[in-house]
């Protein structure tokens, strides 16, 4: 069984030279599950099978301070699945605040299974925008305006 890292330690990440030409950082701290940039924003992720967990990442970078959560899932499709993941997803953010990347596999894995995509971006318990299942395109880009201050 899949257990979530509890080890809080941080190191110290140098970041490429590009990151310090366009932004005057040389290095972040670089915790198990979060980046902390130089203006004091966090960001987290967790993977996959963590947002179905009773101890989900998400509440452990919350109460560490980010303010946005990436998940880059692979979740195969199940008839009504979108709504258990609509209802992880804004219970999270409706709880501990803050924003969640949402961005689900799409496509065939050769017969056996199949990804519906669906990315979503939520903040605060809202969702403030959602690509399609099930799409044709190549490619979905799902976008939104968030005030980091409203976190």
């Amino acid at each position: 069984a899949y257990r979530s890292p509890i080890d809080t330690k941080c190191e110290k990440l140098i970041l490429p030279k590009v990151f310090h030409e366009k932004f005057g950082q040389l290095s972040a701290p670089f915790g198990t599950r979060f980046l902390e940039f130089a203006d004091g924003v966090s960001i987290g992720c967790e993977s996959c099978e963590e947002l179905w967990t009773p101890r989900a990442t998400h509440i452990e970078l919350a109460l560490q301070g980010a303010e946005i959560c990436g998940n880059g899932s692979g979740s195969h499709h199940e008839l009504r699945k979108l709504n258990q993941r609509l209802e992880l997803i804004v219970s999270a953010t409706r709880k501990c605040g803050g924003v969640y990347l949402y961005a689900n596999q799409r496509g065939c894995d050769g017969g056996r299974m199949y990804y519906d995509g669906g990315a979503l971006i939520v903040c605060n318990g809202k969702i403030l925008a959602q690509a399609q299942q099930f799409s044709l395109e190549d490619v979905q880009v799902v976008a939104a305006t968030v005030d980091l201050d409203d976190v």
